[in-house]
């Protein structure tokens, strides 16, 4: 599954090795949100076109959703984060989980 940040990277030309990508990819239904979110933010016409690009060129991934399954992973991750101390973004723990519900492994550039 492809997290947000390889998206980014890929779309703002920062150094990423493509072909460690995995040849069949997801998107969960949290990237899909941040990229347009992204699009709704853009500060400037240039920044806009560049994500409405990637929104269109991503957008034809499948995007895996939030399921109950995926929503007991993050119960139990939250929890044993919360337990250790340690935080994360709430979207990344939900890009995670939807990953991990369904037997993925998570590619991020964070």
């Amino acid at each position: 599954m492809l997290d947000t940040s390889v998206i980014i990277a890929l779309e703002t030309l920062r150094p990423i090795d493509e072909d460690s990508l995995p040849a069949r990819q997801f998107i969960s239904v949290i990237t899909l949100a941040e990229l347009r979110a992204g699009v709704l933010s853009a500060g400037d016409t240039e920044t806009l076109s560049r994500r409405i690009r990637s929104l269109d060129a991503y957008s034809s991934i499948p995007a895996l959703p939030a399921d109950e399954a995926a929503a007991e992973h993050w119960a139990r991750l939250r929890y044993r984060l919360v337990e250790s101390g340690r935080r994360i973004n709430v979207n990344d723990l939900w890009i995670a989980s939807i990953a991990l519900a369904n037997d993925l492994p998570v590619v991020t550039q964070d």
